[in-house]
């Protein structure tokens, strides 16, 4: 399995955050019967939530923090790439910057939010991967360019380094 680090909207973390929180959670009623107890409906999941906390560091860190606030003023949802999952639609709902921004460490949080009703970008053919393949690979061979051929398969995660049968979909 490779691990990546976290990426929304174009914007790639150098580090991944040190406090990263993955919430799923379903919406639950309870409705109390008089004289027979009580009865539990199950009304379906909630959205994701993804709450974390880091610093960007080093001699980019406040414009890395600036890209993430353009994407935050930008609005919409694109696509949260975080470790170990795959890809989804999701929004982000807060950015905040937690202290002073000192000598090239930039400490901040954030919550994003699942998107949902989102579609597969692609509606082509399917592909399976071979061994030492990329999208890159792909991109060439089919003329496209990789942030096309990156939007048609958000289900992957590392796009230089595909798995041996992995699917690729054609944009």
């Amino acid at each position: 399995m490779h691990l990546m680090t976290m990426g929304f909207k174009g914007i790639t973390w150098g580090v991944n955050p040190t406090a990263l929180r993955l919430e799923w959670a379903r919406s639950l009623r309870e409705t109390v019967l008089p004289f027979a107890g009580s009865r539990l409906e199950d009304l379906g999941r909630k959205k994701r939530r993804v709450l974390g906390e880091g610093y960007f560091t080093g001699d980019d860190s406040m414009a890395r923090w600036q890209a993430l606030g353009a994407a935050f003023a930008e609005g919409g949802p694109g696509y949260l790439q975080l470790p170990g999952q795959d890809p989804f639609l999701a929004v982000l709902e807060e950015l905040k910057l937690l202290g002073e921004p000192g000598e090239g460490a930039v400490h901040y949080s954030f919550v994003f939010v699942e998107a949902k009703g989102h579609q597969d970008g692609g509606s082509g053919q399917v592909y399976r991967a071979g061994a030492g393949e990329s999208l890159w690979d792909y991109a060439w061979r089919w003329q496209r360019p990789v942030e096309e051929v990156r939007w048609a398969n958000p289900h992957i995660r590392d796009i230089a380094c595909l798995e041996q049968g992995e699917r690729v979909v054609r944009p």
